[in-house]
C-alpha cells in the first residue's frame, strides 16, 4: 500500500482527510455554510471565524475530529531543516545532528581566531548560557518560513554560533557577518514518521484555519505556517529525501534586506515584512 505523506503546502494532500473528519462533525453540507458566511471569515490565520459558524459541535470538538483522521490516515510528513554549510553531501552519511557544543565552540575559535584573541573567545563562550540547549534536532513543516522570517539561520548559521558573536568584546553590527564567510545557505528536505508530530492540536487548528479560508473564497494556495517539530534524536540520513540551496535570502538582522548567496551581496530592494 502507498504511504501517505503529508505536504503541508500541497492542499492535495491533506485537504480530502480534513474534510472527511469535518463531515463526520458537522455533516456534508458544511462547505456550502462556510460560503455562504465567506465575510465573516476575514482571516486566514482564524480558526475562531470558522468554527463559529456551527452550533452542532464546537471548535474542540472539530479539532478532535480532525486530530482522528491525521492520526489514522498519515504515515509520514515533510519537514525541512535549514543550516549553512560546505559538506551537505555529509548529512547523506550522519544525517542531521543535534547541536554539539563542543565541536561547535571550536569550529567558532576556528572562524574567529584571525579576528580575536583566545581570551575574547572564551568570554563570549563564557557569556552564553547552555541550560536551553538540549539534544535535539530541530526542523518546521513550511520551508517558506525560512525565506519569509527565518532567514538568520541559512545566511549565519547556528543560532549558538550567532549568540557567540555577540558577546565578543567590541562586537558590532558587523561581527555577525563574518559567520557568512563560511558555507552556503542549505535547506534539507526530510520525510519523517506522523506518529513523531506530537503537538497535533495545534496543527489541526491552524489546517482547521486555513481550510475554512480557501473554501470560503475559493483559494487554492496554503498559507505559510510557522510550525516547529523538535526531535530528541538525530534525523537519520534515510529520512533526507534531497536538499536545496536558496539564492536570495530575506535576512531578518539587516531589515530584511535581501542577502544573495550566491553573489555574496545584499540587493538592493528590501522584502516588506
Amino acid at each position: 500500500m502507498k504511504k501517505m505523506i503529508l505536504d503541508w503546502k500541497e492542499a492535495t494532500t491533506w485537504d480530502a482527510i480534513v474534510k472527511k473528519g469535518l463531515t463526520k462533525c458537522l455533516g456534508k453540507f458544511y462547505a456550502k455554510t462556510l460560503k455562504t458566511n465567506a465575510d465573516s471569515i476575514a482571516y486566514v490565520d482564524c480558526v475562531d471565524d470558522g468554527c463559529a459558524l456551527f452550533s452542532r459541535a464546537g471548535r474542540d470538538a472539530q479539532i478532535a475530529c480532525v486530530i482522528e483522521e491525521l492520526k489514522r490516515c498519515f504515515d509520514e510528513i515533510f519537514v525541512y531543516h535549514a543550516c549553512r554549510t560546505n559538506e551537505p553531501t555529509s548529512y547523506y552519511e550522519k544525517g542531521i545532528l543535534p547541536l554539539s557544543l563542543i565541536g561547535s565552540q571550536m569550529q567558532f575559535r576556528d572562524r574567529f581566531k584571525s579576528y580575536v584573541s583566545p581570551v575574547d573567545i572564551d568570554t563570549a563562550i563564557t557569556a552564553v548560557s547552555t541550560e536551553t540547549i538540549n539534544d535535539a534536532t530541530h526542523a518546521i513543516i513550511d520551508d517558506r518560513c525560512f525565506l519569509q522570517s527565518s532567514g538568520h539561520y541559512l545566511i549565519y548559521g547556528s543560532e549558538y554560533q550567532q549568540s557567540l558573536v555577540v558577546h565578543l568584546p567590541g562586537a558590532n553590527e558587523y561581527t555577525r557577518d563574518i559567520l557568512k564567510k563560511f558555507g552556503r545557505a542549505t535547506i534539507f528536505v526530510c520525510c519523517l514518521p506522523f506518529s513523531e508530530i506530537y503537538a497535533l492540536e495545534h496543527l489541526a487548528s491552524r489546517m482547521l484555519a486555513d481550510h475554512f479560508y480557501r473554501l470560503a473564497h475559493n483559494i487554492q494556495d496554503v498559507s505559510i505556517i510557522d510550525y516547529s517539530v523538535t526531535l530528541r534524536r538525530k534525523i537519520s540520513p534515510l529520512s533526507i529525501v534531497r536538499h536545496y540551496c536558496p539564492a536570495r535570502i530575506p535576512d531578518p538582522c539587516k531589515g530584511f534586506a535581501i542577502w544573495n548567496d550566491e553573489q555574496n551581496k545584499y540587493e538592493m530592494e528590501m522584502l516588506h515584512h
